[in-house]
C-alpha cells in the first residue's frame, strides 16, 4: 500500500473540530465547538483547497455533522447538524440559513445520542443498496457508554406519514465485546459493522451472527472515530493518542477471529484527533483539537510540496509530548541516537531516546522504513525551571499548561502546573478560580498526576494512575476513603466465561466445501441442523448433530476438522452432547486430531506439530473452557459427575507442563490461542474456588480436583510471565482480556489454595502476615517452574519476577483501568 503523506490543512475554525463528513465529491463539511459549520472545497487533481460557506445559526457547540443523501425533495442532499443548543438543523449546501429546524431534544441534539450511544449508523435505508437485504424494515445500530452495541429493527410501516411515532425498548440484538464505552460506529458493508471504543480497540462485527469477527489493536488511548474508505481499500481511526491509524479491510470467509495489524500510523501535532473521515477520492481528513483539519493523501498529485512536507515534519517534531503519556521511563538508561540505526519491530512503535537537546520521541514508519520524530518529551529532568521549554501563561512560566475539557456544556479552561507543586493544592486553587464543584477536586488532581507523569512515590497510595476522560467521565477518580479495607471487586471470581460466539454462516460454508472432498460427508439433515443452530435448539437435535460430527472426527484429516471442532465447542452446553463428546475413547480421538495427545508423551512435540493441528488446538481450548462453564452446575452432592470434568482436570495436568516449558513460545503470535488459554485457566480457577474446601463432596467424586488450585496458580503464573510486555510498545500485543482474566484467575486460585482460616471473621495481624507469606511463596514457587525461569532460581527470585509483572500492570498508564485496578488488588493479597 502506498503511503499517506501530508496534503494540507484547513484553517478557519476557532475551537476544536468535532465532526466531519463528505457531502459529495470534492466537498468536505466540518463542525466545531466554535458554534459554526464550514464547508471546504478540495481540488481533485492538486493539493489545493479553498473555503466554502460558513453556517453559523447554532447558539452553542456543534458536535455532529452528517450528510443526508439526495432525495426527490432535496436532490442535492442535506447537511444535518446537532448541537448543544438542543436543536438539529438542516442546511442546503449553498445556503447559510437552515431549511428546517428540529426541536424536541432536552439535551445535546444528536450528540446526546452519542453521549448515551456515541454514534448512530443506519444499516438499511430506502436510499441505499443495503436496503436490498430486507424491504420491510430499517436497521439502526447504536453504541453505548455501557460498552454494548445495540441493533434495532424498525418496521417500515411504522415510519410512513400519518403513523404514530415508533418506540422500542428492546433491541433485536446486543453486540458485546468492548470493555469501555463505544465512541463511534461505521458500516463496513452490508454484513459487517465497525466500532471504536474507549478501551483502545476497534472491532468488526458480523450483523448476521452478532459475533466479533476481527479486532484492531494499536491505539494507546481512547479511540474516538472510525471511518471506511468509500472504495473499500482501508479503514481509518483516530483518538486521544494524537494519531490517525490506517487498517486493512478484514477478509471475508475467515472462520477464526482476525487480528488486524496497523498499516500506517499518522501522528498529528495536536493533543487529540477528535474525528476522521475518508473523502470520495480516498484522502483522509482529521479534525483536531487545535482547531485545524489536516488532510493526508496517497496520490502524489494531491500531496503537499516538498517544502510544505518539510514544514509539517518540523511542526510534528517540535510538538511537546508529556512524559506521563509514555509510561514509565528510566531517564538514566535511555538509548542514544545510535538506537535509530536499528529498524522498528512494528508499525507505529514508539521509542524514546536521549539527544543533546533533551529527551525525544520517535515513531517507526514501516511504510517509509525509518524512525520519524514526533515530539520532544517534556516533564523530564532536561526541562527544569530554567529550561527553554517552559510555557508562558498569564505572565508566568510553567512546566505544563493543560487544557481541561469537562463537558460540552462547559468551556475548556487552562490549568497551569509546575512539577514541584502539590497537585491537590493546585487542583483546589483551580476549582476556586473557576467556581467549579468541590466534587471535582480528586478528579482534577488525578488528571494533573496523569498528564504530568508524576512519580508514584510523590502521591498517596490510594490515588493510583487513572486516566480521566474529561469528555465522557470515563476513568474519573472517585474519592476512596477506606478503599483498602473493602473486598476486591474482581476476585475471587465466581462466574464462568464462555467462548460461544460463532459465525454459523461461515462454518456452514466450510462444511459444504469440505463435504465434497472428505472421505465421508455430513448428511443434508445434519447440515440443516447446523444452519438452524441456536441456543434454543432441542436436546434431541443437539445430540443428533453432535453424534454426526463425532462420527467424522477420525475420518476427516486435521486440515478439514476445524469447523467440526468449532461446532462441538458450542454444543457442549447441552448435557447429552457433552457426555457424548467426553466419552474417554472419543475424547482421545479429539485430542489426537489437535495434536494435544502427542503432548502427553513429549511436551516438546507441540513445537513440531503441523499448522493444521495447531489451528485445531484453538478449538479444543475453547471447547474445554465452555465445558467447564456448562457442566459445573451439574455437580451436586449425590449426583453423578459429568464425564467432562475429570478428563479436563487430567488434561490440565498435562497443559501445565506445556506452560512450564519453552514450547509455549509456539503461541507467541497466536493471540486467539492465548485468549482461549487464559479463559480456560480462569474457568478452572473459578471451579476450584467453588468446589475445593473442607466440606466439599466434589473432591470425593473427582480426586484430581484436590490439586486443581495449585495447577491453576502455576498455569496463571506461567501465562502472566509469558504474556508480560517486553516494553511499553508491546503492551497491546495481546488483547486486554488476556491479562485481566489471568490476574483474576491467579488471585482466585491463590485464595482457593490458601483460604482464610475462618471465613468472614477477622484474623490477627500475625496470622494475616503468615497468610500473605504463604501466598507469596506459593506463586514464587510457581514462577520458578515457568519456562522463562533460570534453572538456579529460588522461590524468592521467582516471587520477585511475578511481583514485577503485577507492579508493571499496576503502573502501566496505557493499560486499561480495570487491569491496573485488578493488579493493584492482587498485590494486596501478598504485601
Amino acid at each position: 500500500m502506498s503511503v499517506f503523506k501530508f496534503r494540507g490543512e484547513l484553517i478557519g475554525h476557532t475551537s476544536d473540530v468535532r465532526g466531519l463528513c463528505c457531502s459529495r465529491d470534492g466537498m468536505l463539511v466540518s463542525s466545531s465547538r466554535d458554534m459554526s459549520i464550514r464547508s471546504w472545497k478540495l481540488d481533485k487533481g492538486t493539493a489545493n483547497t479553498s473555503a466554502g460557506k460558513v453556517y453559523t445559526k447554532h447558539d452553542n457547540y456543534v458536535t455532529t455533522v452528517v450528510f443526508a443523501k439526495p432525495t426527490e425533495t432535496f436532490p442535492s442532499g442535506l447537511i444535518l447538524t446537532g448541537s448543544n443548543d438542543n436543536l438539529i438543523r438542516a442546511f442546503l449546501e449553498d445556503e447559510s440559513d437552515p431549511v428546517f429546524v428540529l426541536h424536541g431534544h432536552t439535551d445535546t441534539a444528536v450528540h446526546g445520542i452519542q453521549q448515551l450511544g456515541y454514534g448512530i449508523t443506519i444499516l438499511a435505508s430506502a436510499n441505499s443498496n443495503v436496503q436490498e437485504r430486507r424491504y420491510d424494515e430499517y436497521q439502526i445500530a447504536t453504541g453505548s457508554s455501557d460498552a454494548v452495541i445495540a441493533i434495532w429493527r424498525i418496521p417500515s410501516a411504522s415510519l410512513g406519514r400519518g403513523s404514530l411515532a415508533y418506540e422500542s425498548v428492546t433491541p433485536s440484538r446486543l453486540l458485546r465485546g468492548h470493555t469501555d464505552c463505544v465512541r463511534s460506529l461505521a458500516l463496513l458493508d452490508v454484513d459487517r459493522l465497525l466500532s471504536a471504543s474507549n478501551d483502545g480497540s476497534l472491532r468488526c462485527w458480523s450483523l448476521d451472527s452478532g459475533t466479533c469477527i476481527a479486532e484492531f489493536y494499536g491505539h494507546t488511548s481512547f479511540v474516538y472515530s472510525v471511518a471506511v474508505d468509500p472504495n473499500h481499500q482501508f479503514i481509518v481511526s483516530s483518538g486521544e493518542d494524537r494519531t490517525a491509524r490506517v487498517w486493512p479491510i478484514p477478509e471475508v470467509g475467515v472462520n477464526s477471529m482476525q487480528q488486524l495489524e496497523c498499516q500506517q500510523t499518522i501522528f498529528l501535532p495536536c493533543q487529540t484527533a477528535w474525528c476522521v473521515v475518508v473523502t470520495v477520492d480516498g484522502d483522509i481528513a482529521v479534525g483536531c483539537s487545535d482547531n485545524r483539519i489536516r488532510l493526508f493523501s496517497r496520490n502524489p498529485e494531491r500531496q503537499a510540496s516538498d517544502s510544505a512536507l518539510e514544514a509539517y515534519d518540523t511542526e510534528l517534531a517540535s510538538f511537546q509530548v508529556a512524559e506521563g503519556t509514555l509510561g514509565e521511563l528510566d531517564r538514566h538508561n535511555l538509548p542514544g541516537i545510535e538506537a535509530l540505526t536499528v529498524p522498528g519491530r512494528s508499525e507505529g512503535q514508539i521509542m524514546v531516546i536521549r539527544e543533546e537537546s533533551g529527551v525525544v520521541c520517535y515513531q517507526w514508519s514501516t511504510c517509509e522504513s525509518r524512525w520519524v520524530k514526533v515530539g520532544d518529551v517534556v516533564g523530564s529532568a532536561e526541562h527544569s525551571a530554567s529550561g527553554s521549554n517552559r510555557i508562558l501563561f498569564e505572565g508566568k512560566e510553567y512546566d505544563y499548561v493543560f487544557t481541561v475539557d469537562f463537558a460540552d456544556n462547559m468551556p475548556a479552561v487552562k490549568l497551569p502546573f509546575n512539577k514541584m507543586d502539590d497537585p491537590w493544592v493546585v487542583a483546589q486553587a483551580f476549582l476556586h478560580k473557576h467556581n467549579l464543584p468541590q466534587d471535582y477536586l480528586d478528579t482534577v488532581a488525578k488528571y494533573i498526576i496523569k498528564q504530568a507523569g508524576l512519580e508514584s512515590s510523590n502521591i498517596s497510595k490510594d490515588s493510583g494512575n487513572e486516566f480521566f476522560d474529561p469528555y465522557t467521565g470515563s476513568g474519573r477518580y472517585v474519592p476512596t476513603g477506606s478503599t483498602d479495607q473493602k473486598p476486591s471487586v474482581h476476585f475471587p471470581a465466581k462466574e464462568f466465561i464462555t467462548l460461544e460466539a460463532i459465525n454459523v454462516k461461515l462454518v456452514l460454508s466450510k462444511l459444504k466445501e469440505f463435504n465434497s472432498t472428505a472421505p465421508k460427508g455430513l448428511s443434508d439433515k445434519t447440515l440443516q441442523l447446523v444452519e438452524n443452530m441456536s441456543p434454543e435448539m432441542s436436546e434431541e437435535n443437539a445430540l443428533h448433530l453432535t453424534l454426526s460430527i463425532l462420527e467424522l472426527i477420525e475420518l476427516w484429516p486435521s486440515d478439514l476438522t476445524f469447523p467440526l471442532l468449532d461446532l462441538l465447542r458450542c454444543l457442549v452446553r447441552w448435557h447429552s452432547a457433552s457426555d457424548a463428546i467426553f466419552q474417554p475413547a472419543m475424547w482421545t480421538s479429539i485430542l489426537r486430531t489437535s495434536g494435544l495427545e502427542h503432548m502427553k508423551m513429549d511436551v516438546g512435540a507441540i513445537a513440531t506439530l503441523p499448522p493444521a493441528e495447531i489451528n485445531c488446538s484453538l478449538f479444543l481450548f475453547r471447547l474445554m473452557t465452555n465445558a467447564v462453564a456448562a457442566d459445573a452446575g451439574r455437580v451436586r452432592a449425590g449426583s453423578s459427575v459429568p464425564a467432562s470434568l475429570p478428563l479436563i482436570f487430567e488434561e490440565a495436568r498435562h497443559l501445565v507442563k506445556l506452560f512450564d516449558s519453552p514450547a509455549l513460545d509456539i503461541f507467541d503470535k497466536k493471540k486467539n490461542h492465548v485468549v482461549a488459554l487464559a479463559t480456560l485457566v480462569h474457568n478452572l480457577a473459578v471451579f476450584a474456588y467453588k468446589n475445593v474446601g473442607d466440606h466439599s463432596t466434589t473432591i470425593t467424586a473427582i480426586p484430581t480436583l484436590r490439586g486443581l488450585p495449585g495447577l491453576c496458580v502455576r498455569m496463571a503464573t506461567s501465562l502472566l510471565l509469558f504474556t508480560a510486555p517486553k516494553g511499553m510498545e508491546s503492551v497491546t500485543h495481546y488483547p486486554p482480556e488476556v491479562q485481566l482474566r489471568l490476574l483474576i484467575a491467579l488471585a482466585t486460585a491463590v485464595i482457593a489454595s490458601t483460604p482464610v482460616p475462618t471465613e468472614g471473621t477477622p484474623i490477627s495481624a500475625e496470622a494475616e502476615a503468615a497468610l500473605r507469606l504463604r501466598r507469596a511463596c506459593l506463586i514464587g514457587s510457581a514462577a520458578t517452574s515457568s519456562g522463562a525461569s533460570e534453572a538456579s532460581e529460588d522461590v524468592l527470585t521467582g516471587w520477585e519476577r511475578i511481583r514485577d509483572v503485577m507492579q508493571f500492570w499496576t503502573q502501566c498508564k496505557i493499560a486499561q483501568a480495570s487491569i491496573r485496578r485488578c493488579a493493584s488488588e492482587l498485590l494486596r493479597l501478598f504485601e
